[in-house]
């Protein structure tokens, strides 16, 4: 998609600064969640196009990646696109009015990106066939518009998106019964256009797209078009076709692209009539004429990653963007680049929060360890000297801290990861995780029992009692206490691991010979204190204790058996780890979120890929994420973003004799009507949540209807959030199915 309407297009860049600063870019938020970006900068979802009004730029990408600039590329905020669909057209028709989508979603601003409204081209957002999925769409003004279908129909709207009026299908696409794909579409009027195909074809309309004729074909894919002012325009394609008209769009020239061999050309943008950026398909190289391709453009390979698009803010900083929104800006017309942010190079398996507050470490792969001292904000890369995989590490201040690898090698550090000296722990076996409550004091946990050194790990001890055969795969600091746990083991020290006193689970133990034994599975534990914790089982229900362990209760708001791991700050606030909510079935990077002590839990969407088992930190005033192998974010707020929202739902009755049919009914506050609220039941005697997924209508009610089984039925409710109000979940429905027992 072409960034402007050619009038605007030379007023602004002719009085726009011939240079912009270059400086680092603020951190962006993520969609419709608190979570902001620390690693990569200035954000890591896939960029796909990008457009300027001046120095006011819009970039779009996948999982609803929607981003301003008002330095020219320099530094980026995240916008409020209300939607995760991946965006791959934009256009600003000025610094405060841009158009964006993607798939079967269009959205519209005129306040500079502050507020959007949907340009409704499909009946619903959340599903539409692939064919009626969003092409192209160019607008003339802030009411009037052209939209594109990937089967070839075009619309047209004069209201800014509300109702359309359908043109003619562009010839040869799918709707007239060709094979060919409408590509990109360019407005010089309100009623003269051009729109490009797969074939090789450049249609041209004089009537608002009731007729289209072909003006140009070269049976080479023609991927984008761009008009800089009446007259002068350009088209690119397949095998280094660039094409160019001086009259209006009437006849087109083949010009020469030179650079290394046949490219697929992508797209194209211009600063004037004769300065112009072409993308490649491959994203290794940008092209850049200054001479309107009277001679061969000059090629350059701008960044490590596949760049996407590229765009100019005035006729010398250009800006391009790409794979896992790397961003690169040049201020000599693409001659030289510089990157904006960055990305520390390897990958992380998960992500822990240090003792001091602001403070977290990412481990990862071949030595790999990721380090934060600014709440997130920003990441460096250090190595332990070892060439296995890092597995755990504890930092108990800044500087001091312990990595434990995979192959059971042991080191320090006192310069905050600078250097590093081995360790050795006495033992050959290979400990699961490694824990140092002070700079002296360091235990490695598992695979059976405790090892322990307070001499900064000069020599360590078997620690003796119950902990000493307990078979144990993770290590938690509860406060001032810490807990290990393995697949059936749970047990806490008071007194830095020198003794260990094991914790009783929840559910029945019963005698073997002269033992009580519990054989329930554990999946996680995560203690906010010595009394406070919360305890995953290996069939995904979440337990809650306030005395130690001496009682639990179970916590069934969760409304999921699927939790894979969780964090918890407080008693009251923490985080669950789920891969599925909802409408989205394919693995992807969701939380659970609750601040009243497990009641109730709400859904954050934060990252396209799953967070991984232990990639969720808690910390004392920041929370830490690893979303995939690279994405580590932070959040201040709790992960949330928006308004208040408030979920409820009801049943006909609390109590049935006999098996029945049941609608369970709820309200969602506020609303707009077509929100998507999924209600979850446990079915008696079951560990197992099945669920559906119900659209709200317009003041907030929805339903879903079920059958009841005998005995304790359980009902939930949640809602992922909007970019408006963040997302709720409801308190627990019980119904009950049987005769009443006498008292």
């Amino acid at each position: 998609m072409r960034s402007l309407r050619w009038g605007a297009a030379l007023t602004v860049v002719a009085g726009a600064l011939a240079a912009l600063p270059g400086g680092a870019s603020a951190n962006v938020q993520v969609g419709s969640s608190g979570w902001l970006w620390g690693n990569p900068l200035p954000q890591g979802n896939t960029l796909r196009a990008m457009t300027f009004a001046g120095t006011t730029g819009f970039a779009v990408g996948d999982f609803g990646t929607l981003l301003k600039t008002a330095d020219g590329g320099a530094s980026w905020s995240g916008l409020p696109a209300g939607t995760f669909s991946n965006l791959s057209e934009v256009q600003a028709l000025d610094a405060n009015t841009v158009v964006a989508g993607g798939g079967c979603v269009a959205r519209l601003s005129t306040d500079g990106g502050a507020t959007f409204s949907r340009i409704a081209f499909t009946p619903v957002e959340s599903d539409c066939p692939a064919d009626s999925n969003l092409a192209a769409m160019w607008f003339t003004s802030a009411t009037h518009g052209y939209v594109v279908e990937a089967k070839g129909l075009v619309f047209e709207t004069t209201d800014g998106g509300s109702r359309f009026t359908a043109r003619t299908a562009l010839p040869g696409t799918r709707t007239v019964g060709g094979g060919a794909a409408p590509t990109d579409i360019v407005f010089v009027s309100d009623t003269a256009g051009f729109a490009t195909t797969s074939d090789g074809n450049i249609y041209g309309t004089v009537d608002s797209g009731v007729n289209w004729r072909s003006v140009s074909n070269t049976n080479r894919s023609v991927n984008a078009i761009v008009f800089v002012s009446p007259s002068t325009g350009y088209a690119v394609g397949d095998q280094s076709l660039l094409l160019k008209t001086t009259d209006g769009g009437a006849t087109w020239n083949a010009k020469a692209v030179g650079g290394p061999g046949p490219q697929n050309l992508t797209s194209i943008r211009c600063a004037t009539d004769k300065l112009c950026v072409v993308t490649t398909s491959t994203g290794t190289s940008v092209g850049v004429t200054t001479d309107g391709a009277e001679t061969p453009l000059t090629f350059s390979s701008p960044s490590t990653d596949p760049i996407h698009a590229a765009a100019f803010a005035t006729p010398t900083r250009l800006a391009a963007v790409g794979e896992q929104g790397s961003t690169v800006v040049s201020d000599d017309a693409g001659v030289t680049y510089h990157g904006v942010g960055g990305r520390l190079i390897g990958s992380f398996t998960r992500v822990r929060a240090g003792r001091v507050p602001g403070s977290a470490f990412a481990p990862g792969p071949d030595g790999t360890l990721g380090r934060t001292i600014d709440g997130g904000k920003t990441w460096t890369r250090g190595n332990v000297t070892t060439s296995q995989d890092v597995r755990d590490v504890s930092f108990p201040t800044n500087t001091d801290g312990y990595a434990l690898d995979v192959a059971g090698g042991l080191f320090t550090t006192n310069d905050g990861g600078g250097s590093w000296a081995t360790l050795n722990t006495g033992s050959t076996a290979r400990p699961n995780a490694v824990y140092a409550p002070d700079a002296k004091t360091v235990m490695v946990i598992g695979p059976t029992g405790v090892r322990r050194s307070v001499d900064a790990g000069g020599s360590f001890d078997n620690v003796k009692g119950a902990v000493a055969r307990a078979p144990l795969a993770e290590v938690d600091r509860a406060g001032t206490a810490v807990v290990v746990y393995g697949p059936q083991d749970l047990l806490r020290s008071t007194d830095a691991g020198k003794t260990w006193a094991a914790l009783r689970k929840p559910g029945r133990y019963v005698r073997r010979g002269r033992k009580l034994v519990n054989r329930l599975g554990i999946r996680g534990a995560d203690f906010a204190d010595a009394t406070h914790g919360f305890m995953l089982d290996t069939n995904g229900r979440l337990y809650r204790t306030a005395n130690g362990g001496k009682s639990w209760q179970e916590l069934p708001g969760v409304g999921t058996d699927q939790a894979t791991s969780m964090s918890f700050s407080s008693a009251r606030r923490g985080y669950l780890v789920i891969n599925r909510f909802g409408d989205v079935r394919r693995p992807t990077g969701f939380l659970l979120r609750t601040d009243d002590g497990g009641t109730t839990w709400h859904p954050q969407f934060v990252v396209s890929t799953p967070i991984a088992q232990g990639g969720v930190a808690a910390g004392a005033g920041t929370d830490y994420l690893l979303g995939g192998a690279q994405s580590l974010l932070y959040s201040t707020a709790g992960g949330d973003s928006g308004s208040a929202s408030d979920l409820t739902i009801t049943a006909p009755k609390a109590r049935y004799t006999k098996p029945a049919h049941i609608v369970v009914t709820g309200k969602l506050k506020p609303a707009q009507g077509n929100e998507r609220v999924t209600v979850s039941w446990r079915r008696p005697g079951s560990t197992r949540w099945h669920a559906q997924t119900v659209t709200v209508s317009a003041n907030g009610s929805f339903t879903s209807s079920w059958n009841l089984a005998k005995g304790t039925n359980l009902f939930v409710a949640q809602w992922q959030g909007d970019f408006r109000s963040h997302g709720d979940g409801s308190k627990v429905l019980t119904v009950k199915v049987g005769k009443a027992t006498r008292k």
